[in-house]
Order: structure tokens, then sequence, then C-alpha cells
């Protein structure tokens, strides 16, 4: 699946979208070599140290791609992404936390983020078709005209 997202924002995407792809494709491909490292499945029963790494540097990039990529899905992949990351500090918070909720709270989001990216690159494809390239990063806001100024 990686893979066509991986090849999609090649063919279709700039660099706001190979980067989304590039964030998760490190984790994809990351998170089995975390557990055959650490000699463990997934944790439910606390807090998955490594899984919270790998959620909280997840957050920090689709974070930074939405503030500056002049596109809208960034935010919802950096939301849900977000879910992700408060699922590990719900799980902390308190020991009766249920490990379905847990495991739903950290997995689920990804499942749901994954059709957003792709929905974001067909966006942006079609986007360019229809109006031809435009730029991938906001710049500053124009400043104010004169009379708005105090």
């Amino acid at each position: 699946m990686m893979f066509l997202f991986g090849a999609a924002a090649l063919r279709w995407g700039a660099a706001p979208e190979r980067i989304c792809v590039a964030i998760l494709s490190f984790v994809t491909l990351a998170d089995p070599v975390y557990h055959l490292l650490a000699g463990h499945g997934a944790i439910y029963g606390s807090v998955d140290i490594g899984h919270l790494t790998f959620d909280l540097m997840m957050a920090a990039g689709f974070i930074a791609v939405a503030l500056w990529a002049n596109r809208i899905y960034p935010l919802w992949l950096a939301a849900f992404q977000l879910v992700s990351v408060i699922g590990h500090f719900s799980r902390e918070l308190t020991s009766s936390f249920p490990k379905l909720a847990y495991g739903l709270m950290i997995y689920g989001p990804f499942y749901i983020i994954l059709p957003i990216l792709g929905f974001g690159i067909w966006r942006h494809a079609r986007r360019r078709r229809r109006h031809g390239p435009y730029p991938s990063w906001r710049s500053s806001s124009p400043p104010s005209p004169p009379s708005a100024r105090p």
C-alpha cells in the first residue's frame, strides 16, 4: 500500500505530498525493525514507548507540513496523528484504560490517515490539471495596506 502512495506522490504529488508519504513510509518500515530489536510485539498493558516515539515524530512532521503547505489535508493528517499521541498519554494517566481502546486510539488513526493522504494527492493532481502550477508552500502574508496600519 505504501508503495502505491509513494508512486502516486512521485508521479502526481509535490513536496508536501512526498514529505507526508516519506513520514508514513519511514514509520511503516521502522516499526517491524523496532519490534525485532525490542523482542516483543505490541504492548497494550502500558505505554509502548517505541510507538509513542514514532507517533510523536509523525505528529511533528505532519504539523510542520500543515503549518507551511498550501494544502488543507495536512491539517487532517496532523489532527488524526495527535489522536494517537493522546492515546498514549491517556493510557499513562489511568491503569483502568481498556486495552482495546488504547489499541484503537494508537493504531486506528493510521488507517484513517491513509485515505486522507490518497485524497490529498488526488486533489492536488486535479487542481494542478485544472488551474496549472501553484505554490506548494505558503508565503508569509502580504503587508497590510498603509491605511490599515495604526
